[in-house]
């Protein structure tokens, strides 16, 4: 299939098992034009043609194309001026380039400043069988991209789904709880001098359940909230949020905070990094027992990211514990204290939502020492 650039206007392509992929011929000359379109003609490619660099620039800017073949020797503009442009532009930047050209191999371009697999050349005159060949493989690997974008999208829509599925499921059960949660209440109120030992033990029993319940449908709520944690960019002190955190969480409750931090401004997601250094904290100060409670965090700057790391002198995980503490709904039998095991399941979330990673320190002995690392922008 061959359309000009003046065809394009209302022409919209017509879906089929395989989408054939809008491929853009660049040459000033025609007869080079009508040599690549014999060559590769063929009812898998949409071929659009253009005349010049600033043709090409201006199609780019209008209709979405997948692969290019692009003359180099060009007047007014030559093709590695364009590609150059086209690198520099965020909207065209990924379209892999093919430069067609009788310059020789020792007198090409380098081009360095492209990635490499990006772009290739195919040398005048053209050879049918290797040009077919070359504009093969790069047409696999537009495919192969399509293909996972269509998926990453179908993904991304599930995960939307079930976030508002568990919000819909953590808000509409609270009702009936605070109903049971109320009965109990007057069942105790009014049987005061007629309960026995064995009833009294059964309505703590059946407190404590809807406690326990009302503690996982609150981390549902949470965990659904996380996803829509991202809000905007801003220049921060992660030692002043992290100050601020921790005297939110602790009320009247003392331990002894220590900051070590090499970073004095952050450029990031302020909202999710406090949702996660919250998640943190909270657990320092929840789950140790000990009257000397004291929390190390430490924060540093890496190459393309920033490491934080929070230890505490609590009880601490188990080694096999550690594997599968990360997951939903998942908690420490050993700890004692309520907890809806959400937590940890939002800090993985979220960090990895931010291109980061996060885990357990192996050479701590003593207490808890979680680390996470927070991709720059």
């Amino acid at each position: 299939m061959i359309i000009n650039t003046s065809e394009l206007s209302g022409r919209s392509i017509q879906t089929t098992a395989k989408v054939p992929l809008k491929i853009l011929l660049v040459d000033d000359i025609p007869a080079n034009l009508l040599t690549l379109e014999g060559i590769l003609e063929d009812e898998s490619r949409i071929l659009i043609k253009a005349f010049s660099g600033n043709e090409a620039l201006k199609l780019l800017m209008e209709e979405p194309i997948d692969l290019i073949l692009l003359d180099i020797q060009m007047p007014d503009m030559d093709g590695v001026e364009v590609a150059q442009l086209l690198r520099a532009n965020p909207k065209t930047k990924h379209i892999p380039i093919i430069f067609v050209s009788a310059i020789a191999k020792s007198e090409r371009p380098t081009l360095e400043e492209f990635e490499i697999g990006s772009f290739d050349f195919i040398p005048k005159p053209l050879d049918i069988e290797e040009t077919q060949k070359i504009v093969s493989i790069f047409e696999f690997g537009c495919r192969y991209k399509l293909k996972y974008r269509e998926q990453e999208e179908k993904l991304k829509k599930l995960n939307e789904h079930l976030d508002k599925f568990l919000y819909i499921l953590s808000h509409d059960l609270n009702a009936p709880l605070r109903a049971i949660e109320n009965l109990v209440q007057w069942l105790e109120e009014d049987l005061q001098s007629q309960i026995s030992d064995e009833s009294k033990e059964n309505i703590g029993l059946l407190r404590n359940r809807v406690t326990k319940m009302k503690l996982l449908l609150d981390g549902l709520l949470r965990y659904a909230r996380s996803a829509n944690t991202k809000h905007h960019q801003d220049i921060f002190s992660p030692e002043k949020i992290i100050r601020q955190i921790t005297s939110e969480l602790l009320g009247d409750r003392k331990i002894s905070l220590n900051i070590n931090s090499s970073v004095l401004e952050m450029n990031t997601d302020r909202a999710a990094l406090q949702l996660v250094l919250k998640e943190l904290i909270q657990n320092a100060i929840s789950f140790n027992p000990s009257d000397k409670n004291t929390i190390d965090i430490s924060v540093s700057e890496k190459s393309n990211s920033y490491e934080f790391v929070i230890a505490d002198n609590g009880p601490g995980i188990k080694p096999q514990q550690q594997k599968t503490i990360f997951e939903l709904f998942q908690t420490l039998p050993s700890s004692g204290m309520p907890s809806s095991g959400v937590g940890l399941s939002i800090v993985k979330k979220v960090v990895e939502e931010y291109g980061g990673t996060v885990w357990f320190s192996p050479a701590v002995k003593c207490g808890t020492e979680v680390c996470f690392s927070w991709k720059k922008s």
